[in-house]
């Protein structure tokens, strides 16, 4: 029998032995309460109302503990899966009262998946713990609860989490949680626990910096420049910090793991992306990718993950790697997701046999019926053999129908540039990592020293050339008026002493006794290479994409200016040798001021929207690698 054979009988014994009679479950009161599920995006007709979800996952547990060979461990685990749930477990599958949970795709507080290697398996159960009164500050009081609970009865390790907690605590009412917990069943030893932080809890614009405090924190203080470079290397807007997780143990292999969201990224930036991990194989993630999203030129419907681990003698490269598709975005059914895997096991020599039994004991529903049930499939290398993890959706509250794929990336409305230069505002270059680290450790003069020489190297000496560049291009009198107003202000007002590349000069010479000691021309590195980029984006042939440029570095120049004012201030350097930046705090403010109107000006050009915003975004990326390449030479 071939492969595709054997797929497609599997398939069916699947269909057959999981239908679900609807009618004999459905016990809705009346029509009210059926519209008042589908108004919240729940299915009546999945739902068994009489059921509560402590019910539901402990059948479904159950099942998936027999189904791949852990029936030994199922009452230990019904035990953990009914403790950890207590906060919720009792309510009715389908109450709509209940947190809506991004644990999982159907809004349920909880989640099974299955790691298959070719020598074991491991089952892993994902929850959110929920206060009283569900909210994010209510669930992370909960879950130091539920860290309490573990480690008086399972001896559990805190440690860890103690010395980072304060980062997590949340105060972003946007964050989309404050904490999970998971935990994991083996064959052979005792179950492990694993807690899941976000980044994002405070603010979303502070997440990498957090990410980085975090692993300093941790003992892992040269990570940073690895996740920046390699994982992170697209900048934030596309490459965003959104899991930090730790082993709730004290051994030395006890994993610190960071995830980051890639968006509408192509299989090759994500085979970039986990090159960062020693684990790494090439080839790797572009297969994996090909064989589960086959048509996928990239992942814009829902961003691909990948997931880094540091254990105890790691530290500037993370053990491990790993991909994360979520692959229900990106097939038609269930049933193309089974088939799929089901290939890739038979060809990698994974136990095909036991996902199979999975997701036989799992179904409610034929495969064909919906897309869902499957949420993520991940990769990682374990040991040089690949190790592939399915997430299992419970669909307990909902069943999406199946669905079609879009395979090109929609065109999306012409951005509103107000809105950019709002969201720069909010996301300030200012919370990078480097000036975070600057702002938090003892003021370190000689640091201070190498970021102005590079800020000369990198902006100072070319900024009004490039200006005056775009300035004789556009052809919009009014952008031109605001722009050479900025330029006369640059040149001193026609006052030679007064030209702000000469106050510069002379800041520079105030600051020489901070001159660093190993200082090597090959420190202005990074400067050098911010100039090239500013350079190719200030003269494209578009004008109005040097505009873009012109407005963000007026916006980052405004925030760069007031942080580093407060350095120099922790010094006892004398203000009249720092005139560029005393200067600059104040006429930059009115500068970001302009990028306001700068703005409303281009969005009356649709030729110059696209442009424009291209622009901003190229120069966000240039500055944020200039900073991430300065913190590497400081802090490395």
């Amino acid at each position: 029998m071939t492969n595709s054979e054997g797929i497609s009988t599997v398939s069916k014994s699947i269909d057959r032995s999981a239908h679900l009679d609807i009618e004999a479950t459905l016990r809705l009161e009346n029509r009210h309460e059926i519209e008042r599920y589908s108004q919240v995006g729940f299915n009546p007709e999945q739902l068994v109302p009489t059921q509560t979800y402590v019910e539901c996952g402990v059948e479904k547990l159950r099942g998936l503990c027999d189904a791949v060979g852990l029936s030994s461990k199922t009452e230990q685990a019904i035990e953990i899966f009914r403790a950890i749930t207590s906060s919720w477990g009792d309510k009715l599958v389908g109450d709509t009262s209940i947190w809506q949970s991004d644990v999982s795709d159907d809004c349920a507080p909880f989640e099974f998946s299955i790691a298959l290697d070719p020598k074991q398996v491991e089952l892993r159960i994902l929850v959110e713990t929920h206060g009283s009164d569900p909210n994010l500050q209510s669930n992370w009081q909960a879950g130091l609860a539920l860290n309490q609970y573990l480690a008086e009865h399972y001896h559990v390790s805190l440690d860890r989490f103690e010395q980072i907690a304060d980062l997590f605590v949340p105060t972003n009412p946007a964050a989309k949680f404050s904490m999970w917990h998971a935990v994991c069943f083996y064959p052979d030893k005792e179950p492990a626990f694993k807690l899941y932080l976000n980044p994002q809890a405070q603010e979303q614009s502070r997440a990498a910096a957090v990410v980085e405090e975090a692993l300093v924190r941790l003992g892992f203080t040269h990570a940073w420049p690895t996740l920046a470079g390699t994982a992170a290397q697209r900048g934030p807007a596309q490459d965003e910090f959104v899991y930090f997780s730790l082993d709730l143990a004290a051994h030395t292999q006890a994993r610190v793991k960071v995830y980051l969201h890639h968006q509408n990224a192509t299989p090759a930036d994500l085979e970039s992306a986990l090159s960062a991990a020693r684990n790494y194989v090439p080839g790797d993630a572009i297969k994996f990718c090909q064989a589960m999203a086959p048509d996928q030129s990239s992942f814009f419907a829902k961003p691909a993950i990948s997931a880094f681990s540091w254990v105890e003698g790691d530290n500037a490269t993370p053990s491990s790697g790993t991909l994360h598709l979520p692959i229900s975005n990106y097939a038609t059914t269930d049933r193309v997701v089974c088939d799929r895997l089901d290939l890739y096991f038979i060809q990698h020599g994974l136990p095909v046999s036991i996902y199979q039994s999975a997701i036989q004991s799992l179904a409610t529903r034929s495969l064909e019926s919906g897309i869902g049930m499957h949420s993520y499939t991940s990769l990682r290398r374990e040991h040089q053999a690949q190790r592939v993890t399915i997430y299992l959706n419970p669909e307990v509250n909902r069943v999406r129908p199946p669905q079609q794929i879009a395979t090109a990336q929609p065109t999306l409305p012409l951005p509103c540039l107000e809105g950019m230069v709002w969201h720069y505002e909010e996301y300030t270059v200012a919370h990078h990592p480097f000036l975070q680290r600057l702002q938090r450790e003892t003021v370190n003069p000689a640091h201070i020293w190498l970021l102005f020489m590079n800020i000369r190297e990198g902006v100072v000496t070319h900024f009004t050339r490039l200006l005056a560049n775009v300035i004789g291009r556009i052809d919009d009198e009014r952008i031109r008026c605001i722009l050479t107003k900025q330029l006369n202000e640059e040149l001193g007002n026609g006052n030679i002493d007064h030209v702000h590349r000469k106050l510069f000069d002379r800041l520079i010479a105030g600051i020489e006794p901070w001159r660093m000691e190993s200082f090597t021309p090959e420190m202005l590195l990074p400067g050098q290479e911010f100039s090239q980029s500013l350079e190719s984006i200030y003269l494209n042939s578009n004008a109005y994409v040097g505009v873009g440029a012109a407005i963000l570095m007026e916006i980052h120049g405004k925030q760069f200016d007031l942080c580093l004012g407060k350095e120099f201030r922790k010094t006892d350097i004398e203000l009249s040798k720092i005139g560029w930046l005393t200067l600059h705090e104040e006429i930059e403010i009115d500068h970001a001021d302009e990028a306001l109107i700068l703005a409303r000006f281009v969005s009356e050009s649709e030729q110059g929207i696209a442009a424009a915003k291209y622009g901003a975004e190229q120069t966000r990326i240039a500055a944020w690698s200039f900073l991430d390449k300065l913190y590497q030479l400081c802090f490395n």
